[in-house]
């Protein structure tokens, strides 16, 4: 199996299982800390996204960090620049 039918294989088949998974296991746990009314459930669902963000937050703080102290190559500046100006020439979706 070569390596890009292994990542057509990450990419289409476990990492939405993967993701359904998780959505639903976090659900369940949401569900059985029994929120009171439709409020309630809310607001664990809001305290839950935060907690999300902060972790997110956390990892992109970590990454910049760390390309900060291994500035990329000028070749890998170009392939993003390259990058870049192909998204910028796309047309915006409405």
């Amino acid at each position: 199996m070569g390596s890009v039918s292994r990542r057509r294989l990450f990419y289409s088949g476990f990492l939405p299982v993967a993701v359904a998974l998780n959505l639903t296991f976090g659900l369940v746990i949401l569900d059985d800390l029994g929120p009171q009314g439709w409020l309630g459930g809310l607001e664990l669902a809001t305290g839950a996204f935060s907690h999300q963000v902060a972790a997110w937050r956390q990892m992109t703080d970590a990454i910049f960090g760390w390309m900060e102290e291994t500035p990329p190559s000028a070749e890998a500046l170009q392939r993003l620049k390259g990058s870049l100006d192909d998204v910028l020439k796309q047309p915006a979706s409405s």
